[in-house]
Parts: structure tokens; sequence; C-alpha cells
């Protein structure tokens, strides 16, 4: 419905649109450029794939990728103009101990942001080991994003980036959404500078 607004409110057809399929969280959402445009304009429609990403860091992307060739293995990764030195780590461990290591990534982040990106179903858990931690905790449906720590669902991340992010429960984002490996994709690609990845045992 919204494809079909915006072509009737550009009687031309003549329209620039730039998107990143592989974060299409919705099952309403298409898998190809085609499905999209070919109702409307049949083949009247060029493709141009942005190949380099300015934001992501190498060492990030190259562990979001492994995620990107899961969702369609015709999706290219772009290739990042800059490396930081830090690779992605990894983790397990209680609530409590993702609060100690958040509390640790937000020292490193100095004056930056960090986004804490978690299943919606683990929030309510994940927020009192976290509000104790972090007092500047930001949270909620609308959560102050001026602040230098925030926890938030995928949906509700999707289109910002942090200086740090920890992604929490990969499995757990995977299999709350129709789309899971998308949404798993949107986490780790929030990250200017670091990421982590912190699985609940």
């Amino acid at each position: 419905m919204a494809w079909r607004l915006l072509m009737r409110r550009c009687p031309s057809r003549s329209m620039t649109v730039a998107g990143d399929l592989a974060q299409t969280g919705s099952l309403a959402g298409r898998g190809s450029w085609a499905e999209i445009f070919s109702p409307y304009v049949a083949d009247r429609w060029r493709l141009t794939e942005l190949t380099v990403s300015y934001r992501t860091p190498a060492e990030i992307m190259a562990r979001a990728a492994l995620v990107l060739a899961d969702i369609d293995p015709a999706f290219q990764a772009p290739k990042a103009v800059r490396s930081t030195g830090v690779e992605p780590w990894d983790e397990t461990g209680s609530p409590g101990r993702l609060a100690e290591i958040v509390a640790q990534e937000a020292k490193e982040v100095g004056d930056g942001r960090l986004g804490v990106i978690a299943p919606a179903g683990l929030v309510a858990q994940l927020t009192p080991a976290l509000a104790a931690a972090i007092p500047e905790l930001a949270i909620g449906a609308a959560p102050d994003l001026e602040r230098r720590v925030v926890l938030l669902t995928v949906p509700q991340a999707k289109g910002l980036e942090f200086d740090t992010v920890v992604t929490v429960d990969p499995d757990g984002i995977v299999a709350e959404s129709p789309r899971g490996l998308s949404d798993l994709y949107v986490a780790l690609t929030r990250a200017t500078q670091r990421l982590g990845v912190f699985t609940l045992s």
C-alpha cells in the first residue's frame, strides 16, 4: 500500500529510491527491487548498487557479512573504507555479567554513545541489572537517545548508529522475527567503532 501511495503521488514515476533489502524486517517487505518496481514501471527502472561502507568498519562488516550471506547469497557485503583494529568480541553469561561488560564498554566509549540491542522478549529481564550498573541508561518505548547508554529492540535501533553496540542473544533476535536474520544484520551494523555479541547462559 505504501508503494501504491508513492506511485500515485508521483505520476511521472521518476524518483530515486535508496534502501537495503537485507534490512527488511517485515513479512510485507520485498526480496528484490524488481518485485517492488515491476508492477508500476515494468522494466523502466535501473539499479545502481552502493558498494562502499563509510560507517561500518572492516572488522564489524566482516562479522555482519556472514549473516548477510545467510539472508541471501546474492547479497554482496559493502566494502568498508576504514579499519579500527578492534575485532568484535563474544561472551556468554548472566544479565549481571552483561551489565558489568556494558558498564566497561561505556567507559571505553567515553563521551560517545553505546547501544545495547536485545530481543523485545528479553528487555524486562535485562533492565534491572543494566539500570543498577548504568544510572544514565535510557529505556522504554521512546528512550532518550541523548543518553550515553540506551537499551533498544531491533525495530527501535533501525536507522540509528552508535560508537559501540552490544548485541544481546543473537539467536533470540533471529527467533523473534519472521525475518530474524535481517534483524540480526541490522543489530550488527549499528556500530561505528566497537561491537560485542553477548549470549545469555
